[in-house]
């Protein structure tokens, strides 16, 4: 095999193991991504806590009234 066809082979095997590991590391990239992401966005927290807040407000009105 002549060096240059050599090269190129040698190129084309590390581009695809470097394709591969590329693409076994992007699910777990993707999972710290959200895991980030979800720490910083409280909103759905703030609205669950209202929402409970709301329930236990309106149990406390009934039983006033009672």
């Amino acid at each position: 095999m002549s060096r240059s066809r050599a090269l190129n082979r040698f190129n084309r095997v590390t581009a695809k193991k470097r394709r591969r590991s590329l693409r076994a590391d992007v699910p777990s990239l993707n999972q710290e991504f959200r895991s980030l992401s979800s720490s910083f966005d409280h909103s759905l927290d703030l609205l669950k806590d209202a929402q409970q807040k709301e329930a236990l407000f309106d149990l406390m009105e009934v039983n006033s009234n009672s």
